[in-house]
């Protein structure tokens, strides 16, 4: 799914993901979006330290959604969402600007609500702290920030609703921190067309 492609970071953080995309996923082109200045900075450090060209990614600072609004359709085949989706209230309209680029496929990791109706699509809307590395960047300052956790059904609605074939893939045994998985508080997923 990565190998050879350009691949859209959507909030790459630190740049881990765009690296292994790159290094152990075969990605020809990585473009990673990070609100955080210092964030880049480090993601370009081990990028550098790891001897990457440049020429095989770019980060761009800024607000996702602003950043996605002056890309240019046709410039990316696979996104990666890891980690983002339930830090926002607009997840509808990443999807609808993933559509609008062009993008083949989309792999999401997202916090999910457990229903005890699986196939009910909801949306709960939560208050989230700021501020701190792995919470919300709000640019206002604010100390809160919306924030909307999505049902594992609504998620692929929202894949569904642009074309993408969703796909939930089995994970390997994992580590007792990672357990949320088999919990069902966390899912990865692939959208594909």
């Amino acid at each position: 799914m990565l190998a050879g492609r350009r691949v859209l970071d959507i909030a790459s953080h630190d740049g881990r993901f765009a690296l292994a995309a790159l290094e152990s996923g075969g990605a020809a082109h990585v473009t990673g979006i990070e609100a955080r200045g210092e964030a880049i900075a480090r993601a370009r450090t081990v990028f550098d330290r790891c001897g990457i060209a440049p020429e095989r990614h770019d980060f761009v600072q800024g607000d996702v959604f602003d950043a996605l609004a002056g890309m240019t359709p046709g410039a990316f085949d696979t996104a990666m969402v890891l980690g983002f989706l339930y830090h926002t209230p607009r997840q509808y309209e990443i999807f609808a600007q993933l559509d609008r680029l062009g993008v083949r496929d989309v792999i999401v990791d997202s916090m999910v609500l457990r229903t005890k109706k699986p196939r009910r699509a909801l949306v709960e809307m939560r208050w989230e702290p700021t501020g701190r590395e792995g919470q919300i960047f709000d640019p206002r300052g604010r100390a809160r920030a919306l924030s909307a956790v999505p049902s594992r059904a609504a998620l692929a609605m929202w894949l569904e609703e642009f074309g993408w074939q969703v796909s939930w893939p089995s994970l390997p045994p994992v580590p007792e921190d990672a357990k949320v998985y088999d919990r069902g508080g966390r899912v990865a997923v692939f959208g594909r067309r």
